[in-house]
C-alpha cells in the first residue's frame, strides 16, 4: 500500500478531481459516529514518543531533531554511514493534491559529527527534483529517481559534478506516485533491484546496463543475507522470493514458468488505535468492531533484519511497516526444505511498534550499520493519493484536520535493544582491499553488503584483483564472508576454482547453493566436483543448475537423477536445469529422451522459442484502431492502475495477480471479458489451462465514474493486441450492453458462473 500510501500520500488538483475515487451508486456511510473517534492533534517529537507502544526490551528514539526533516520517503546507507535521505515534498500539499509537478523535492545526506549517534548535520546533495522517490550511492555517484526518470550523477564527497545522466527515461512511468518504481536495492548479484518495476541495472565497464527482471511488489524491496528477494503490495504485508533473481533467465527467449515467490504470513494487523481515516472503511469487514482494521490495506516498505542489536532469535526477521493502521509489523520467517518462504507473527495480536498517533506513517525501515533498525516516518495526514481520494475520506481527514500540516513534515527513528549496546557505525571509506576483506565478515548485513559493494568496485583493477585473490582463501572467516566473497569474484567474470572447491565443501547449504550457481565461472574446470556433489534438498535446485550450466550428456543423467530423488520439487529442478542450460540447450537434443515429463515439456518449450517463428508477438493494430490502442495503454499504464497488479506488459505476478498475455480470458468473449471488468473476478480461476489462486478479488469497475464506456473499450482493445494475445477491436457499444445486462449486479463473478 505504498501503492496506497502513495495514493494515500498524493490526492487531486481540483475539488472534483479529489474524488475520483468515489464510485457511481456506492453508499460511503460512516462506520464510526464522529463522536467516537479520537481527536488527533498534531504532536511534538516529545509527546509523539508517548504514543508509542513498543515490544518489551526495546527502546526507540529520534535520531534527528524535529523539523529538520521534510517528507521522508527513503534512504540509503554511504560508506561512511551516512544516511541520504530522500524527501518528497510535493506529496498531497493539500486534500486536492496540487502542485505535484513543482520542483521541490530533496536529496539530503544526514550525519553524526560527534559521535553520539544522533545525526546533528545535513548537507543539501541535489534539491529541485520532481517527486523524487529512491536513491543508491556509489563511491563516485548517486543513482536517483525523480520526474519518472532513473539518473545517475557524479559526485566529489558530497557536492554533485556535473549534469545527472538519464539512465531510464521510463522508470516511473504511468499510474501515480504509489503504482510507480522505487528502492533502488543493491542487491548479492550487484544489479539494483525495484519495486513495481520488471527491470534491473547494473553498471559495467563504466555503462549502466539495464536487464529485463520479474516484475515484484509496490512499494519497498529488500534482501536476505543470501540475496533473495522481498517485496509486498499494499494488501500483503510480506512476499519472499524461493530463489535468487533472474537464475531462471538464462535463455533470453524463454523463461520457465514456476512459482517464484510466495506470501509469508496472513495479513491480519492490530492497531492500537480506531482506524476509520482509511478509503475502504465504510466497506463491511474492513474494520472490527472496535473500529480497528481487521487486514493490511497501505502495507509498505519493509526490511530483513541483518543487525547485530537485537537478540540473536530476530536476526533474519521481516519487518514491514503499515501507515495505514499506524504500525510496524515483525515476522520471524524460516525456509522449509524447498526453500519456500514461511512465517509467523513474533507478537500474536499485538505488534512490535503500534501508536495511538493518527500522524504516525511509517513508510520504510532499514538495518542501520550500528545494528538498530531505523524507521522513516512520514509524520503526515494525508496518507492517499488524490487519485483514490473519496468523498468519505476527504470528510474524514478535514474532520481531524489531517490536512493542516506543519512546515516540515517527518521524523527518523531508531529503535533498540535496551540491554545491548549499540556498536559505532564504521566508516569504510578509502579503505584497501586488504583493510575492506575483515568486513565481509562483519556482524551487520548492511555493514557487509557496503564492502561487498566497495570491493566489487576495486577489483575491476587487475592489480587489486589479485591482491583479492590472494587473501580470499586466508583471510576470509565465516560463510557470510565467503559468500559476498565469491560475489566480488563474480563482478570480474572469473572466480579461483580453489575457493570454488572450499565453498563447495562447506557445512553451510547456503554456500554451497551460490558457489553451485556461480560455478560456470571457475578459472579452471570444475565439472567432477559439480558431478558428484550431494546436496541437501535446500541445495538441490542449485546443483541441478549448475549440472545445466555444463552443458553435457554427463551432467544430464545426473540431473535426471536429482530430480527423481526430490520428486516433490520435480517442476522447480527441471526449471533450474533448462535454464541453466543457456545457450547450450540445442546440445540436448541429441541425448536420449527425459524420464521426466516435466523436463521433457519445458525442453521442448525452451528449444521451440529459439525459432522465431515460434515467438509470441503482438498481433498488428489495424490504423482505424491504432487510436482506441493508444488510448487503452495510456489508461492501463495510468489511471486505470491495470499495471499494478498485472505488469508493464500484462505478465502478471506469479501467485499473486494472473496474467493478461497471453490469456485466453482476454482472447476469448469480449462480452465476458467486460463482464469481468465491470463486476470483477474472484475464487480460483484456470488461465491458459492451469490453475491460478489470485491473492484479492479483482475490484469492480462498474463504479468508477471517472472510466467511460468508451474508456473501458479501449482498454480492453489493448488488452487484446498485447504481445501473445491475438487481437480485436472492442467497441463502447459492447461494453454499454454488457452495462445494462448486469446492471443491479453486487457481486463478483466466478469462474463457474462465467463458463456456464
Amino acid at each position: 500500500m505504498f501503492s496506497r500510501i502513495i495514493s494515500i500520500l498524493l490526492a487531486g488538483s481540483s475539488f472534483c478531481y479529489a474524488q475520483q475515487g468515489d464510485k457511481k451508486g456506492q453508499v460511503q456511510h460512516d462506520p464510526i459516529p464522529a463522536s467516537k473517534i479520537p481527536p488527533s492533534p498534531l504532536l511534538n517529537q516529545a509527546d509523539a514518543l508517548k504514543s508509542f507502544q513498543l515490544a518489551d526490551g526495546f527502546v526507540i528514539e529520534p535520531i534527528i531533531e524535529d523539523a529538520k526533516i521534510n517528507m521522508p520517503v527513503a534512504l540509503a546507507f554511504d560508506a561512511g554511514s551516512r544516511a541520504w535521505v530522500v524527501e518528497m515534498t510535493q506529496y498531497m500539499v493539500d486534500l486536492d493534491g496540487n502542485h505535484e509537478e513543482l520542483a521541490t523535492g530533496k536529496i539530503k545526506v544526514f550525519e553524526d559529527t560527534t559521535g553520539d549517534g544522533k545525526l546533528d548535520k545535513s548537507t543539501v546533495f541535489l534539491d529541485k527534483l520532481v517527486m523524487p522517490r529512491a536513491v543508491a550511492v556509489t563511491t563516485d555517484g548517486v543513482l536517483f529517481a525523480s520526474s519518472g526518470k532513473l539518473q545517475f550523477i557524479k559526485r566529489n564527497g558530497l557536492k554533485p559534478i556535473g549534469e545527472p545522466e538519464v539512465i531510464d527515461a521510463s522508470y516511473a512511468v504511468g499510474g501515480n506516485a504509489e503504482h510507480q518504481a522505487n528502492g533502488l536495492l543493491l542487491a548479492r548479484d550487484n544489479w539494483y533491484y525495484s519495486a513495481k518495476s520488471d527491470k534491473r541495472f547494473r553498471r559495467i565497464n563504466g555503462k549502466w546496463v539495464m536487464q529485463k527482471t520479474a516484475f515484484r511488489g509496490q512499494w519497498g524491496i529488500a534482501q536476505d543475507d543470501f540475496g533473495r528477494l522481498f517485496h509486498n503490495n499494499n494488501s500483503t504485508l510480506l512476499v519472499g522470493d524461493q530463489y535468487r533473481p533472474n537464475l531462471f533467465r538464462n535463455i533470453p527467449s524463454f523463461t520457465p514458468k514456476y512459482r517464484m515467490s510466495n506470501r509469508a504470513t496472513s495479513n491480519k494487523v492490530f492497531p492500537i488505535r480506531m482506524t476509520p481515516g482509511l478509503n475502504r472503511a465504510y466497506q463491511k469487514g474492513t474494520l472490527d468492531k472496535d473500529g480497528k482494521l481487521v487486514n493490511a490495506t497501505a502495507a509498505a516498505g519493509m526490511a530483513i533484519y541483518r543487525g547485530e542489536n537485537f537478540p540473536e532469535s530476530y536476526y533474519g526477521s521481516g519487518i514491514t511497516t503499515e501507515p495505514g493502521a499506524f504500525l510496524v509489523k515483525l515476522i520471524d520467517l524460516d525456509r522449509g526444505a524447498d526453500n519456500k518462504l514461511q512465517g509467523k507473527f513474533r507478537y500474536e495480536e499485538s505488534e512490535f511498534l503500534a501508536s495511538t498517533d493518527e500522524w504516525f506513517r511509517p513508510v520504510n525501515v532499514y538495518t542501520a550499520p550500528d545494528g538498530s533498525l531505523w524507521i522513516i516516518d512520514m509524520y503526515f495526514g494525508l496518507l492517499q493519493h488524490k487519485a483514490y481520494m473519496t468523498s468519505y475520506l476527504r470528510k474524514q481527514y478535514a474532520s481531524r484536520k489531517l490536512d493542516k500540516s506543519m512546515s516540515n513534515n517527518g521524523r527518523l527513528y531508531r529503535i533498540r535493544y535496551a540491554k545491548n549496546p549499540l556498536n559505532k557505525a564504521p566508516k569504510l571509506s578509502g579503505k584497501s582491499v586488504d583493510e575492506l576483506i575483515p568486513y565481509l565478515s562483519h556482524e551487520n548485513g548492511t555493514v557487509r553488503d557496503t564492502a561487498q559493494r566497495l570491493l566489487v568496485g576495486l577489483v575491476q583493477d587487475p592489480a587489486q584483483q589479485k591482491a583479492f585473490t590472494e587473501a580470499a582463501l586466508s583471510k576470509l572467516s565465516g560463510e557470510h564472508a565467503k559468500l559476498h566473497a565469491l560475489w566480488v569474484y563474480e563482478s570480474t567474470g572469473s572466480i579461483s576454482v580453489s575457493f570454488l572447491k572450499h565453498c563447495l565443501e562447506a557445512d553451510d547449504f547456503e554456500l554451497n547453493a551460490a558457489a553451485l550457481e556461480l560455478a560456470h565461472l571457475a578459472d579452471s574446470p570444475i565439472d567432477k566436483e559439480i558431478l558428484a556433489f550431494q546436496p541437501k534438498s535446500q541445495s538441490a535446485l542449485s546443483v541441478v543448475y549448475a549440472l545445466g550450466r555444463l552443458g553435457s550428456e554427463q551432467g544430464y543423467v545426473r540431473a535426471q537423477e536429482l530430480i527423481a530423488q526430490f520428486s516433490k520439487q520435480v517442476g522447480l529442478l527441471a526449471a533450474a536445469y533448462v535454464s541453466g542450460l543457456g545457450s547450450k540447450l540445442q546440445l540436448s537434443k541429441d541425448w536420449s529422451e527425459p524420464k521426466d515429463k516435466n523436463l521433457t515439456k519445458l525442453l521442448e518449450l525452451a528449444r521451440g522459442s529459439l525459432d522465431k517463428s515460434n515467438v509470441a508477438k503482438a498481433p498488428k493494430v489495424p490504423k482505424s484502431a491504432q487510436a482506441r490502442y493508444d488510448h487503452g495503454k495510456k489508461l492501463y499504464l495510468g489511471s486505470a492502475t491495470c499495471m499494478a497488479c498485472h505488469g508493464m506488459e500484462g505478465q502478471g505476478q506469479a501467485d499473486l495477480f494472473p496474467p493478461l498475455a497471453p490469456s485466453d480470458w482476454v482472447n476469448g468473449d469480449p462480452s465476458r471479458l467486460a463482464k469481468v471488468i465491470l463486476h470483477g473476478l474472484e475464487g480460483p480461476i484456470k488461465v491458459n489451462g492451469v490453475p491460478f489462486k489470485a491473492a484479492q478479488a479483482m475490484p469492480k469497475f462498474v463504479q468508477r465514474s471517472d472510466l467511460t464506456d468508451e474508456d473501458l473499450a479501449c482498454v480492453m482493445t489493448y488488452l487484446r493486441y498485447m504481445k501473445g494475445n491475438k487481437g480485436g477491436v472492442v467497441k463502447a457499444e459492447l461494453v454499454k450492453k454488457v452495462r445494462a445486462e448486469t446492471k443491479g449486479r453486487t457481486k463478483n463473478y466466478t469462474q463457474a458462473e462465467l463458463m456456464k
